[in-house]
């Protein structure tokens, strides 16, 4: 980032005018809390470091108390300590209306007047700039951001971020592109807003966050003449006695993906109740005498228990596309050799992939792009900003979805969706990104309308139709 900066400003663009934009950006965001502004009793409360990221925050300050917002400001560093454009913003403060400025001393103790209860807190401390542990008194500030009740807003990135003393975000405003960091450390970071604040030139990077514009050339628009057939034919192999629930959810999503047909088969004993539990668009069979060579991909394990016999010929002799989940990913945990030959897309949580790599998952970028070149597959690490990779090495990670999507049912749905673009002609790669993020956007239109506490899996996949739309207008 320190490259692209350099790069903008010998373009012509001051550090000032970017400065400007970048915590203007953070007051929108700030605003966007508040139904009504912010009042004496309830301010917005800024926290402020030195260097660039002080200098964003004294811009966020002034457009949110020139808003008609009441501002605390707490300045960590000293005024002889602060240069150039940070100085030169903090000076347009002065005399404004709507804003009190304190020092660090004059914000603790038994006689500080700072808010107990700000409406929202911004934390402007630390930008991208800190090696080292964080030194006092921001490690102080940091725990008192920690203790208010109220939401933080991050500039740029949480002061302290991958150490031990870190500040917990609601919201981090970033700006120009995501930082490596920010997808590591999910809690602390809250929910990412990218802002443009009009960065050129360029930089490579072997980590990328997954957006609408890495998904949206993979589905152009369809031809007036086409017909089904022209959209694949997914086989899905799932469910077991006791599991009838998993592959009727997973043939939901994948019917909601736009592939052309979708074939369910189940074992025989629990047919009946998995096809009268079907949508109409799906056809169930029973699992038996499958004929691989009439799909376009198959998409393997939910529900399927441990007794799967079956499962081997399948992965070896099939020649399509597969998606591997659930139980089939513990089948192969004993017989990885099953890999050799495939065309395979696992999805793994970190408990499968613990038992893939027979011990527990302490990097989750690291253990991902190990296993993608050592078994030449592509790789798909659920969780909290879910990672995608293949042998090439570059990592992938999604930022859509929220914690109410930590249900049963949810990883069967990812599964249908992520078949579904592998029979529609995707490569696996593609299909994968693709799929994590549409099913995350399809969560978080689901916990919006819901709340993520009652969230349900239907409740995601009904959310589908909205999460295409919502993609064709990002």
């Amino acid at each position: 980032m320190r490259q692209l900066d350099a790069q903008t400003i010998a373009a012509g663009t001051s550090v000032d005018e970017l400065m400007e934009r970048a915590g203007a950006a953070v007051a929108r965001a700030v605003g966007r809390w508040l139904s009504i502004p912010a009042t004496p009793d309830r301010p917005i409360v800024v926290f402020a470091g030195k260097g660039n990221n002080a200098g964003d925050a004294f811009v966020a300050a002034r457009h949110l108390a020139q808003a008609g917002h009441a501002v605390q400001l707490v300045m960590l560093s000293r005024r002889e300590e602060l240069r150039d454009a940070p100085l030169r913003n903090l000076r347009r403060l002065h005399n404004l209306k709507n804003l009190e400025l304190f020092t660090w001393d004059q914000a603790i103790g038994p006689k500080s007047k700072l808010a107990a209860r700000p409406a929202v807190v911004v934390d402007g401390l630390l930008g991208i700039g800190l090696s080292g542990e964080v030194r006092e008194p921001i490690a102080s500030a940091i725990r008192r951001i920690n203790e208010l009740p109220a939401p933080v807003v991050a500039v740029d990135v949480p002061s302290g971020l991958g150490t031990g003393c870190c500040v917990g975000a609601a919201l981090t405003v970033t700006f120009g592109l995501p930082k490596i960091e920010l997808l590591r450390y999910p809690d602390e970071v809250g929910r990412i807003e990218v802002v443009d604040i009009g960065l050129t030139g360029s930089v490579e990077s072997d980590v990328e966050m997954i957006a609408p514009a890495d998904v949206r050339p993979s589905f152009p628009p369809r031809r007036r003449s086409a017909h089904k057939g022209d959209f694949g034919h997914l086989l899905i192999v799932a469910g077991s006695v006791g599991f009838t629930g998993a592959p009727v959810l997973c043939a939901m999503a994948a019917a909601r993906a736009g592939v052309g047909l979708v074939t369910l088969a189940v074992p025989r004993e629990i047919y009946p109740i998995v096809a009268s539990q079907c949508p109409p668009e799906v056809m169930p069979r029973p699992l038996e005498n499958l004929d691989y060579a009439r799909f376009d991909a198959i998409a393997v394990g939910p529900g399927i228990g441990r007794e799967v016999p079956w499962l081997p010929p399948l992965i070896r002799d099939s020649n399509r596309p597969l998606v591997l989940d659930a139980d089939a990913l513990n089948f192969l945990a004993s017989d990885l050799k099953l890999l050799k030959s495939a065309q395979a897309v696992l999805t793994p949580h970190p408990g499968e992939m613990a038992r893939l790599i027979g011990q527990p998952v302490r990097d989750r970028w690291e253990v991902a792009r190990a296993f993608a070149k050592q078994h030449n597959v592509t790789l798909v690490l659920k969780g909290a900003h879910t990672v995608v990779t293949d042998p090439t090495g570059v990592l992938w990670v999604n930022a859509t979805g929220n914690p109410g999507m930590a249900k049963g049912g949810m990883g069967d749905a990812l599964t249908g969706i992520l078949g579904a673009f592998l029979a529609r002609g995707l490569a696996p790669l593609e299909a994968a990104k693709a799929a994590v993020y549409l099913h995350g956007v399809a969560g978080d239109l689901a916990a919006e309308a819901l709340g993520q506490e009652a969230l349900q899996t239907t409740d995601l996949i009904a959310q589908l139709p909205a999460a295409w739309q919502s993609l064709a207008r990002a």
